[in-house]
């Protein structure tokens, strides 16, 4: 049962984050496309920075973490 909610969980994320690009994409005066978000957020030196490091911290903990010992 847990195992369906949380995966469950992850596919609404996953359908949320669909509909919110194409609503981007249809009604821009709405909700800004994902290029013009990404633009904005990337124009920053110490956001890249984070952003990498973030998925590195994700990389690392859910893709190596199970295999180091």
């Amino acid at each position: 049962m847990s195992n369906f909610l949380i995966v469950s969980g992850y596919l609404g994320f996953v359908v949320l984050g669909i509909a919110m690009a194409a609503a981007g994409r249809l009604r821009p005066e709405l909700i800004a496309p994902l290029g013009e978000l990404l633009r904005f957020v990337m124009r920053h030196r110490i956001t890249r920075i984070a952003l990498f490091m973030v998925w590195w911290w994700l990389g690392w903990h859910f893709l190596v973490g199970t295999t180091v010992r």
